[in-house]
């Protein structure tokens, strides 16, 4: 994209085959709400907005009844919590606009300056750019396998991933223990499969999620995300009780279309659907169809290759995976604007800038599968 001051030379004062010149720039600006609207869906079901800096994890300790003697006295109980500090990190961004007074107020080449549309534009712009921002913040803390540290208050904590075998406490869950050094959300099939996903992939993938309590029985959808190639070739092709292409593996149940979807069911004579046909949109995402009680849902900034199976229960909640950390001071949260260095003659620029932050919150809440030996972050989503 182009960069520095917008000059007079910039004003467009006609196109070569008479276009409407504000028509040019309504449809600029529609472009970049699309780039928005593609974006926000994810952002709103995979994180949530906190002025949290920094969460303290407690282990509760066990503890068992003694079998009663007819003269002893049991031991004492004594609580002794060791907390485990965790933070948010928090980065200040910025951008700016320019202008020449020409530019404005005209000049020379054009004598009545930029336009409002024109100049909506440049908004739209900064706008597009700052939704960017905040989908990069998601998709790299849910990515990224490895811890990292920020510094708050010249102190160094830990900012965690999803579970990675990094030896944290991980709480059992209905008599269900996991080992620290090993337990990880940030799987692999194994090998590279030729098939992509079978479906003890997806199973899996969904297991690690439910296993921690992130079920329909506590209020979540656990739901697949993924390339829409890939769930052309894999889960979209799944039959009850028949083996997945040459994976030599059963699918345990039928993959069914959602609503509009450009395909015919025929059921076995003896068959019936059961739960009805899925709606073809969930949270403004689209959703292709169900695999048993799992919504599969399709979008192309998924990178390929890859498998996330996360668990919500709506847009911005607590419990999403994903916490997106601003200011604590209410009127510097979102995107602020303030007055540049030069905002009168001959030069008027401003500034936009955001506090932002983002860190995994509910580290069990999210799985991630690469069709691969061994894990590694999608290039566009590392740090």
């Amino acid at each position: 994209m182009a960069k520095g001051y917008s000059v007079a030379a910039d004003i467009l004062t006609k196109t070569r085959d008479g276009q409407d010149l504000n028509a040019i720039w309504a449809a600029y600006t529609a472009a970049l709400d699309a780039f928005n609207s593609a974006r926000q869906p994810l952002i709103d079901i995979l994180s949530f907005t906190t002025d949290q800096i920094i969460e303290d994890l407690v282990q509760p300790g066990q503890e068992r009844f003694e079998k009663a003697t007819e003269f002893g006295i049991p031991r004492s109980i004594r609580p002794a919590p060791a907390p485990t500090a965790r933070a948010y990190p928090f980065d200040w961004w910025d951008t700016r606009n320019g202008y020449t007074f020409q530019f404005l107020a005209g000049g020379p080449s054009n004598s009545s300056g930029a336009s409002q549309a024109q100049l909506d534009a440049v908004m739209s712009q900064v706008m597009e750019a700052d939704n960017q921002l905040q989908f990069d913040m998601t998709m790299k803390a849910l990515f990224n396998n490895a811890n990292r540290t920020t510094l708050i208050d010249g102190a160094t904590y830990t900012v965690t991933a999803l579970y990675n075998a990094d030896g944290s406490y991980i709480p059992p869950y209905k008599g269900t223990t996991f080992t620290p050094g090993s337990h990880t959300h940030y799987s692999t099939t194994g090998s590279a499969q030729a098939w992509i996903f079978d479906p003890n992939d997806f199973l899996a993938a969904a297991n690690l999620v439910e296993e921690h309590g992130y079920s329909r029985a506590n209020g979540y959808n656990v739901v697949f995300l993924m390339n829409p190639a890939d769930a052309n070739a894999t889960i979209k092709t799944f039959v009850r009780n028949t083996v997945f292409g040459a994976s030599t593996v059963t699918s345990i149940y039928d993959f069914i279309p959602s609503q509009g979807q450009n395909l015919v069911m025929q059921l076995p004579p003896g068959f019936t659907l059961v739960g009805g046909i899925p709606a073809n949109t969930f949270a403004g995402l689209d959703v292709v169809g169900s695999w048993g009680p799992y919504l599969v849902i399709t979008d192309a900034q998924i990178p390929a290759g890859y498998l996330v199976a996360v668990a919500i229960r709506g847009g911005n909640q607590k419990s999403n995976v994903v916490g997106l950390r601003e200011h604590a001071n209410p009127a510097m949260r979102g995107l602020v604007l303030r007055p540049g260095n030069n905002n009168n003659y001959p030069l008027i620029d401003s500034f936009f800038i955001r506090g932002l932050g983002s860190a995994v919150g509910p580290r069990g809440a999210a799985a991630v599968m690469q069709n691969a030996v061994s894990y590694s972050v999608p290039a566009a989503m590392a740090w």
